[in-house]
């Protein structure tokens, strides 16, 4: 390579000449077209940045992204779920979808709202499927979780006492917590809805109206009328549902909806 170098210096150098002009006079078009090449790439970047979705777009990705939880609930309430994505679509803006902190609360306001306003949309007759204590409890955990007020150990603990989640009669209405109407036991239409009407009675006729203790929820949920004429909590009610609590206290348990899908069986 050496003895190259030196018997071609001549040529080399000559070479090299040329190419120093050539960048001397081509220098300043070359920059100025990567200069062109660097604003053109920044354009594109920028436009891109601040391309909007339109508002129905932002609705229909965000509905995409809440897919899971609206079929789960179209089933609860016995509702078709493209009639439900539908409703939310139309009705977005006046319920202010996209900047809801809360979209479970706001998709379950709703539900109850529109079942007093087209009962025609819903299907009342009563689904029965086989399901596990397991789900049961996981079901409770995650609604108690939208209806904070509510603790999830008591609730747990009365629907041991009243349905063991095992009583045949009230798993047939869907009903795991005794609730009563005009003498007879509730029938719910799914597992599902049944478990989220008991938490939102616990909720707002409950530890929403200040009674927070067993005792205290006893004297309206299970009362008894004293020798005295006093009405008080059932003795043996709180006694079973604070010996019940034991099995839940140590769970403490945070069921997300994925989590609870998990253990949802089907007959």
């Amino acid at each position: 390579m050496k003895e190259y170098v030196l018997k071609n210096r001549k040529g080399l150098i000559i070479v090299l000449i040329a190419l120093s002009i050539w960048m001397l006079i081509e220098y300043p078009h070359v920059k100025n077209l990567m200069s062109k090449t660097k604003d053109l790439n920044y354009e594109a970047i920028k436009v891109n940045n601040n391309l909007e979705l339109s508002y129905i777009e932002k609705v229909d990705l965000f509905l995409e992204e809440k897919d899971e939880t609206i079929n789960f609930y179209a089933e609860a309430f016995r509702i078709d779920k493209v009639t439900l994505r539908n409703l939310l679509k139309e009705q977005a803006d006046s319920l202010d979808l996209l900047n809801t902190p809360n979209f479970d609360k706001l998709l379950i306001d709703y539900l109850f709202d529109l079942e007093q306003n087209d009962k025609s949309l819903f299907n009342y007759n009563v689904q029965n499927k086989t399901v596990s204590k397991e789900y049961m409890i996981s079901l409770i955990s995650y609604y108690t979780q939208i209806y904070s007020n509510v603790d999830f150990n008591i609730a747990s603990a009365i629907a041991k006492i009243e349905s063991g989640y095992r009583s045949s009669y009230m798993l047939k209405c869907n009903n795991i917590f005794g609730g009563m109407s005009k003498g007879k036991l509730i029938k719910y239409r799914t597992i599902e809805y049944g478990i989220l009407k008991y938490i939102k009675l616990l909720s707002e006729n409950y530890f929403g109206k200040g009674l927070t203790t067993v005792e205290a929820i006893g004297r309206v949920y299970n009362p008894v009328i004293t020798s005295e004429g006093k009405k008080i909590a059932s003795p043996t009610w709180v006694a079973n549902v604070n010996k019940a609590l034991n099995d839940y206290n140590a769970l403490n348990i945070y069921t997300d909806l994925a989590s609870v899908l998990t253990l949802q069986v089907k007959e």
